[in-house]
């Protein structure tokens, strides 16, 4: 039943990394900090305790981009199968492309989302792995980006510096970040030649999300040459799928904050809000506004009929980076790092914490602050609903 189906996600995303920490902490010795890189790459929020350290190994490193791989394939079987339901996103949404069963049985269509999504998940993985070592990339660093990039995890080899890839290889980054923050319904019903129509509003806001942020981007970093606006799409992409990096000139800190929050489609590898839930607020503010202008007019049937999962979410989302952002600033953190190091974690885009701790990772965070960040990543994961219902009794008890 459904308090079942929240007692293995919640094992997935906190007992797992425990078995994960295990060969990371043989290595450095520390089974704190290796749990802490554990969760970070299962929930496939990146940004390690130390960047230096997390590759220095390349035992260690592949173990970080598999654990990311599974961490994104998980969180697009996990959303499809449970959460991606009118009670937690307020609309009816796309159909998966399996069978989801009775409403009180949740393990079989858990099951049956990942037969489902594992053959697309795969090629995308092994073509992204091709094109990049022909663009120049070695082998094994192909693979691991192509890991991490479709799982959103936000590896990149070296300093990632533009100079580093030719134009050729950021541009299969580019399609493959694309793919990361797309909707995996509808990448699998591609897949699989389906010829139905469907209504799907979803992805035609996030193509056009991306196409504004670029544009945004490119203005506040200068607009002062027309083959930058490449750069800025990058960044904007990879801000939109939570990657989390940015190449090339930086936008604004806050642009990049907001932007990450926003996330991508709701059954993605991205972390945020995702994009489907802002369609429902912003729904629900146009009717509200028509209503106040006119409160005798009739507008016809409502779109959003359902929210109430939507504003829970929302609600707990902007509360608890809220709190945090407090938490880490009492701990003496400068603000602006405290500010990044929140949203990167609850967004779980978490390279953006190289913007502000001047490469450090979150070893810039003190260690008993790093705890709380953890959590967030995890919660980053979870609907807010859900991880309300952990910690109330009468749920359990009913």
């Amino acid at each position: 039943d459904f308090r079942g189906a929240l007692i293995i996600i919640l094992l997935w995303w906190t007992i797992i990394p425990a078995f994960a920490a295990v060969p990371l902490a043989l290595e450095s010795g520390n089974f704190g900090n290796a749990y802490f890189d554990a969760i970070a790459a299962v929930t496939t929020t990146g940004g390690w305790l130390s960047p230096s350290a997390a590759s220095a190994s390349s035992a260690a490193l592949l173990w970080r981009i598999e654990l990311q791989w599974v961490g994104g394939f998980a969180s697009i079987a996990i959303a499809a199968a449970i959460f991606i339901r009118p009670t937690f996103i307020g609309i009816d949404t796309l159909m998966p492309p399996f069978s989801r069963g009775e409403e009180d049985n949740f393990l079989r269509p858990l099951r049956n989302a990942l037969y489902a999504f594992a053959p697309v998940y795969i090629v995308i993985t092994f073509f992204a792995a091709a094109l990049l070592t022909a663009s120049g990339i070695n082998g094994f660093e192909a693979v691991l980006m192509a890991m991490s990039g479709i799982a959103s995890g936000g590896y990149l080899p070296g300093e990632g510096v533009p100079g580093v890839f030719t134009r050729y290889t950021l541009f299969v980054l580019f399609i493959l970040m694309i793919f990361s923050g797309a909707n995996f319904v509808v990448i699998a019903r591609i897949f699989r030649g389906a010829k139905e129509r469907v209504r799907d509003i979803e992805t035609g806001t996030y193509l056009a999300m991306l196409a504004f942020v670029s544009v945004f981007f490119w203005v506040l970093a200068g607009a002062g040459d027309v083959d930058l606006i490449f750069l800025q799409a990058f960044n904007a992409v990879s801000m939109l799928s939570t990657s989390g990096f940015v190449l090339g000139e930086a936008p604004p800190l806050s642009a990049l904050l907001v932007t990450a929050m926003i996330g991508g489609a709701a059954v993605s590898t991205a972390g945020g809000l995702k994009i489907l839930r802002w369609l429902v607020i912003m729904r629900r503010g146009r009717e509200e506004l028509r209503q106040l202008v006119d409160p005798r007019a009739v507008f016809g049937h409502r779109q959003v009929s359902n929210e109430l999962g939507v504003w829970i979410h929302f609600l707990v989302f902007t509360m608890t980076l809220a709190a945090l952002v407090i938490v880490l600033a009492i701990g003496n953190h400068p603000f602006e790092l405290a500010a990044t190091a929140a949203v990167s974690a609850i967004a779980n885009a978490g390279p953006l914490i190289y913007l502000a701790a001047e490469g450090q990772g979150y070893a810039a965070i003190a260690e008993p602050y790093r705890w709380a960040l953890a959590a967030a990543m995890v919660l980053g994961r979870l609907e807010a609903a859900v991880a309300l219902a952990l910690i109330n009794r009468w749920f359990w008890r009913a």
